[in-house]
């Protein structure tokens, strides 16, 4: 009896150390773990921090370097003396060019002994001023440093500070001649940093490679990093910037602080976060481990034992629900602003199309002035919530290709202006056009963002400058060359030829191209879609796209687009000019919308046309059965009973020959498949206006082509 309560008590014992030494053993390693997990959501946090500082300190530096440019191209290595005579035009020009840019403040040209020439700011430049004590002046002398940033500086002329920075003036013997200065706006960057604030402590930094600080928020007197801040701790070991954790030698807080190195020569920027809130978080992550583990502990240890197995197959099991329950959660969540946006769509453009219309009819009978402009305001207004509602339909993707006949060298001449811009000074571009091109059939916009893209792309892959060369040309794709690429179909196409002379790309890097996020750029600098997104493209308007590239040679990309085999149709703006006015055709407008409909019956009267009116598919069938005739039909897509095209398919059985014009403010199915508008179909986007309704219909009806043909699957 004895050694058994001596087994039971040492088993008692034994479970009482347990029960202490074991969750305490659990729960530090579990301190340690959320300790780790805090600073490293601290370091994920400030690095995207540091993201969006770095790019809104490219966007200004490269509105300051496209500024130099334009300086560059009005003086002109112009001389000092022809400079003065002509300063008075020169100093408008230079005004002009400092409105253009909010970042810039100032625009200086200064003499080689750091006099004003000629100033965006005075007329005539304060010549008495003396700024070859300015850093931004010093740099240039003895060497070209290129684009200087400089300190902040107070003007000594205004009340007011700015950055210089400064780019060499020299003659072709490459002998100084002065410098060019545009000074930034400090505000440029400390208002942006200021809508970044955060309830965390944190601060924003934009610096220089020798400490000075250029902008900072929260603000501070301070003008340049102390040497023993965490600035100077991480470059003395990571040139490049990093994150440690530091004391701020000014207001003396404990931070975690990152640094980058910008692709601009000798800037920094900083993000901080409070070591005081990384804490916090670390207790409240902590806090939730002591609410569930000490009452399991005194009560339940045991059972916990006993059942662990049990208990880690339940929670594995219930973190696989979770996840596939999230991802339900966003796709029907993703569902319902697709169908929110279209119904608002739909509806809103109903009304937006009464709006428009009734005030344009009440501003043909208004002759006071101030009516008339308090309708104009209006309708401003309604056409704003008309750009709104196509935004709305671009942001849940329900915006279909509209493919129309295109002259792939008209596209791509149009286009050379925005790719020189686009492509920056240091490359060339070169188009070549084939002779007797072909026409295709695509979404001219979505064309242009493709070659766009592939334009981006080549400019990353040629940080030195290069040559950029689109060609295009006929091209024969055969069975032999179809055999080797899945999903293309010989025949012929239009080549788009993207060629740059580039890095180049390996084997195994173009085979994983077109993957969606992948992408050989640094992090930060690109999204990996670019590509995914033209090979997409290219796929749904029944084209290919492939990939030629050497390592250091340079990098191809081949478009091919199907020829487009029908006949042209002109559109309305190539069109001859015709009245838009009706010659008493009989028109039936099938619309649920009571407003909408009176709006549109009322123009159509207007404009000379018969007008027979139906409020839903049923009634409108009844005009038929009761012959009544007319010469087109104008429909509603989304209708009680039958949809627009439902009922367009019986008019066509009913009556062929009949031609039919879709309108809509936001259609899924019934008329657009595969993302595109159906092929043949004449649609009017609401909101209505009587200058697209009279100028479409007019078309319709003078055209040769048959009418509408409607497909009879509905989906």
């Amino acid at each position: 009896m004895q050694a058994r309560r001596d087994a039971a008590i040492r088993l008692l014992r034994t479970a009482l150390v347990a029960s202490i030494a074991l969750p305490a053993a659990v729960f530090c390693w579990g301190a340690w773990v959320t300790y780790n997990d805090a600073f490293a959501h601290a370091d994920e946090e400030l690095n995207a921090r540091m993201d969006v500082l770095a790019e809104q300190a490219r966007t200004v530096f490269e509105s300051v370097r496209l500024t130099f440019t334009s300086v560059d191209t009005i003086i002109d290595a112009i001389p000092d003396d022809k400079i003065k005579a002509d300063e008075a035009k020169l100093h408008g020009q230079l005004h002009e060019l400092e409105n253009a840019t909010v970042a810039v403040s100032r625009i200086w040209v200064l003499d080689k002994n750091g006099h004003a020439v000629v100033s965006s700011q005075q007329m005539p430049a304060p010549s008495y001023l003396n700024n070859a004590d300015r850093d931004y002046f010093a740099a240039q002398v003895a060497k070209d440093s290129g684009m200087f940033i400089g300190a902040v500086h107070k003007a000594r002329l205004a009340n007011d500070q700015f950055i210089g920075v400064s780019r060499r003036r020299q003659l072709e013997n490459g002998q100084f001649s002065g410098v060019i200065v545009v000074g930034i706006r400090p505000q440029v960057f400390t208002s942006f940093y200021e809508q970044l604030r955060t309830d965390d402590g944190g601060n924003f930094v934009l610096i220089r490679s020798d400490g000075s600080i250029l902008a900072r928020y929260p603000s501070t007197t301070a003008e340049r990093m102390s040497p023993q801040g965490g600035f100077v701790q991480i470059l003395s070991t990571q040139p490049r910037g990093g994150i440690t954790t530091s004391r701020h030698t000014v207001d003396g807080i404990d931070r975690r602080v990152g640094i980058r190195k910008l692709d601009i020569p000798g800037l920094y920027v900083s993000a901080g976060i409070e070591l005081r809130e990384i804490y916090a978080t670390w207790l409240h992550a902590l806090s939730a481990h002591l609410i569930f583990g000490v009452p399991a502990t005194i009560l339940m240890f045991v059972l916990v034992l006993l059942t662990l197995r049990r208990t880690q197959a339940f929670y594995a099991e219930a973190e696989k629900r979770e996840t596939a329950e999230q991802a339900l959660r966003q796709a029907q969540k993703m569902e319902a602003v697709g169908q929110l946006t279209g119904g608002v769509a739909h509806d809103f453009n109903n009304l937006l199309t009464i709006i428009i219309g009734n005030i344009n009819i009440a501003k043909r009978g208004v002759v006071e002035a101030r009516a008339e402009r308090a309708l104009a305001n209006a309708l401003i207004g309604a056409e704003r919530a008309a750009q709104l509602t196509q935004r709305l339909l671009a942001f849940s993707r329900r915006q279909p290709l509209n493919p129309r006949p295109l002259d792939a060298n008209k596209l791509v001449t149009g286009m050379s202006d925005l790719l020189t811009r686009t492509l920056g000074e240091n490359i060339k571009l070169e188009t070549i056009g084939g002779a007797g091109l072909w026409s295709i059939e695509v979404d001219a916009p979505e064309m242009e963002a493709t070659i766009l893209n592939l334009a981006l792309n080549a400019r990353d892959a040629m940080p030195n400058g290069g040559t950029l060369t689109i060609e295009t040309s006929n091209a024969y794709l055969d069975e032999e060359y179809c055999r080797h690429h899945a999903g293309i179909a010989p025949g012929q196409y239009v080549l788009i030829a993207v060629t740059d002379n580039g890095t180049g790309m390996q084997a195994d890097t173009i085979e994983k191209a077109f993957e969606p996020f992948f992408t050989t750029k640094e992090t930060g600098k690109g999204t990996g879609l670019g590509l995914s997104q033209v090979y997409g493209f290219l796929k749904q308007s029944g084209g290919h796209v492939t990939i030629y590239s050497e390592v250091g040679e340079g990098t191809t990309v081949k478009l091919y687009l199907p020829r487009f085999a029908g006949r042209q149709v002109a559109t309305p703006s190539e069109a001859p000019e015709t009245s838009a006015r009706g010659r008493g055709e009989t028109i039936l407008i099938v619309e649920d919308d009571d407003g909408v409909r009176q709006y549109a019956a009322e123009i159509l009267r207007d404009l000379n046309y018969q007008v027979l009116e139906a409020r839903d598919s049923a009634s409108a069938l009844k005009l038929l059965d009761a012959e009544k005739n007319f010469d087109l039909l104008l429909t509603d897509v989304v209708l009680p009973g039958k949809n627009g095209r439902e009922l367009a398919n019986e008019v066509e059985k009913r009556r062929p020959g009949i031609k039919v014009i879709f309108m809509t403010g936001y259609s899924r199915n019934a008329i657009v498949h595969q993302g595109r508008l159906d092929r043949g179909t004449e649609l009017i986007p609401k909101p209505l206006t009587e200058a697209v309704l009279a100028r479409r219909i007019r078309l319709v009806l003078d055209s040769d082509a048959p009418a509408q043909a409607p497909d009879s699957s509905v989906h």
